[in-house]
């Protein structure tokens, strides 16, 4: 009985070592199916058409073109997804003088995106009989020979210090604000070194402080609204906005008519203009309460 029993056993483990023999076989089969599988498509993708960059997607330009962008990264006919260089074409980009920064992501299996981030223009200054784009940074593109969508106002009588602060400012101003502003022209008195006047595109004079400009000019096109004009468009009262304390409508007198727009003095409104500055000023004083508030 017992060497029924044992012979039982002997046949069990056999047979249990065949399946197991069996089932690793059909393992090793199907890793090495895979493994195969995986290495022929592999072979496919790299030595067929798909591995090639097809299309590459431009964003975020402005002001450089997309044809001078292809040119930095040099994408060619032949140029494939796993041998193309994105830290080189990133490298590239930022060598030019309006790209501050790049971005480069591949997408499988064939696609590029290209990501930049350019420098703003702020404003314009006048070189022998041009005018040349300066940027945020303060550099200013003496060769530029392309189209900017902002081109900022002319910047007129600034050096050094006072034209970095002023550039300073309009790089925080909003683009929209920022190209209201036709020209800024640095306009110092006896008690303010930092005095500036602005013309904007819908004819108003404004009179301003450097270091506090930047802040209040946000809140422009609702202070421009607030004034009150005619069919024409110009204002029913001529003055000018004082943005160098506070915020308030300024009337000019009636013996400021005869100067130029550009260079009229600073005076106050006379009697007669009182009742047209208290209705303006009653709209900008609402606008300062909420600039307040919201900071």
């Amino acid at each position: 009985m017992a060497d029924k029993v044992k012979t039982f056993d002997s046949e069990y483990l056999q047979e249990k070592r065949e399946r197991r023999r069996k089932r690793q076989k059909q393992i090793q089969y199907t890793i090495f199916g895979v493994l195969l599988f995986v290495i022929i498509i592999f072979l496919l993708y790299m030595f067929t058409p798909i591995s090639k960059i097809s299309n590459v997607k431009i964003v975020g330009n402005d002001n450089v073109s997309k044809s001078k962008i292809e040119q930095y990264i040099n994408v060619k006919s032949d140029s494939r997804m796993y041998t193309y260089s994105t830290r080189k074409a990133e490298s590239n980009l930022k060598k030019h003088e309006l790209i501050k920064d790049a971005e480069v992501r591949k997408h499988f299996p064939n696609k590029m995106t290209v990501k930049v981030t350019e420098y703003k223009i702020v404003g314009l200054v006048k070189k022998k009989d041009d005018y040349v784009p300066i940027l945020e940074n303060g550099k200013q593109l003496d060769s530029y020979n392309g189209t900017s969508t902002d081109d900022g106002p002319i910047l007129d009588g600034f050096k050094k210090e006072k034209q970095e602060k002023i550039i300073q400012a309009l790089a925080k101003m909003p683009a929209n604000v920022r190209s209201m502003i036709s020209e800024i022209k640095y306009d110092p008195s006896d008690n303010s070194q930092n005095q500036i006047k602005l013309y904007t595109s819908d004819n108003l004079q404004i009179l301003g402080n450097i270091k506090t400009i930047a802040s209040k000019m946000k809140y422009y096109p609702q202070m421009s609204q607030s004034l009150k004009r005619n069919d024409a468009g110009e204002l029913e009262k001529s003055g000018y906005l004082d943005l160098t304390v506070g915020a308030s409508f300024i009337p000019y007198s009636e013996s400021t008519n005869t100067k130029s727009d550009s260079d009229k003095d600073v005076e106050r409104g006379t009697a007669q203009a009182d009742k047209a500055k208290d209705e303006l000023q009653s709209a900008l004083n609402k606008i300062n309460k909420n600039s307040k508030e919201s900071n």
